[in-house]
């Protein structure tokens, strides 16, 4: 008489689970050939001056990138100097893209001699750049004069970003083909974000075209003229006043009522400051290097509203 085998209950479980792990191993095999085979690849490296350009390449390119800043957060453009981190980064990258600013003139020869595999893209092109305000208040300063600079910091105007957005893309469309619907469809995202940044605060500042405002560093030149205004700067060329440009800065800055003295974190507050306590004025920050370009902008917007509408009063001596 033949003998009936019966399977326990914990070994049919345990088949199914074995069958259901086989199934599982077996998609992600399909899945990981797939996925090589038609060439899912890792995320480009790409390498920026300042963390503005940054918002950039990530609103354009997505997860189809991975951003790395050269500036670290509390240094500026003008004193950079490559670190250990900094040059492996750049070692590994796939694409550098410079914006113009101070260290790159003298860094970016060197950085090329150094990588020379690496693929450097310039991204003002059609850009209409304009030189970086002097330190003029009406008058002439035969021994203050500067040769000219280009003012770097086209990312602070809306509609120049928008232009940089458009040769950014074609570079990672020419580096990164395969997605160039994702980088079409990003670059038109980014397009939209920066026009409404620009449609609004075109409506806040309209009433003040022609209005000036004071800074410490000269970097609003381009949001200064998008909006038909004016920066009043106290330094150029990353100098300080001597103390006779220090007293004729502190009585233009009386005879035009200024009430707000705008300073960024990255320079001492020190002249901006005995400037404020001289003629019964505050000192606030604006930050140029801020990554949220559209955020940034419009706080920008929001402070310089709200300086040129704060009564002005005669300070008392």
């Amino acid at each position: 008489m033949p003998i009936k085998i019966t399977r326990h209950p914990c070994n049919q479980l345990a088949s199914r689970i074995l069958s259901m792990f086989k199934h599982l191993l077996r998609a992600f095999i399909v899945s990981l050939f797939f996925s090589v085979s038609f060439g899912q690849a890792a995320p480009l490296n790409i390498v920026v001056s300042v963390a503005p350009q940054r918002y950039l390449v990530k609103t354009i390119a997505a997860d189809n990138a991975e951003v790395s800043i050269l500036i670290a957060p509390g240094q500026t453009p003008a004193t950079w100097d490559p670190s250990p981190q900094s040059m492996a980064t750049l070692a590994s990258a796939d694409l550098l893209i410079p914006i113009g600013v101070p260290f790159e003139k003298v860094w970016l020869p060197r950085l090329q001699a150094m990588f020379p595999k690496l693929k450097v893209t310039q991204v003002l092109d059609g850009v209409a750049l304009q030189s970086i305000e002097s330190h003029d208040h009406g008058h002439s300063h035969p021994s203050h004069n500067h040769d000219e600079m280009m003012d770097p910091h086209v990312w602070l105007d809306p509609l120049r970003c928008i232009t940089v957005g458009e040769n950014i893309a074609a570079a990672l469309i020419a580096l990164d083909p395969q997605h160039q619907e994702d980088y079409t469809a990003g670059l038109e995202r980014l397009r939209q974000q920066l026009l409404t940044t620009h449609q609004n605060i075109s409506a806040q500042l309209s009433r003040f075209q022609g209005r000036s405002f004071m800074v410490f560093h000269p970097s609003w030149g381009y949001f200064a003229s998008r909006y038909q205004m004016k920066q009043l700067a106290i330094e150029t060329s990353g100098k300080e006043p001597s103390g006779a440009q220090l007293a004729e800065t502190a009585e233009f800055a009386r005879r035009n009522k200024v009430r707000v003295i705008f300073v960024q974190e990255q320079f001492s507050r020190k002249a901006a400051t005995a400037i404020a306590k001289q003629i019964g004025a505050t000192v606030a920050v604006l930050d140029p290097l801020a990554e949220e370009i559209p955020t940034a902008l419009q706080q920008t917007a929001d402070k310089i509203s709200t300086a040129l509408e704060t009564p002005w009063a005669q300070p008392s001596h």
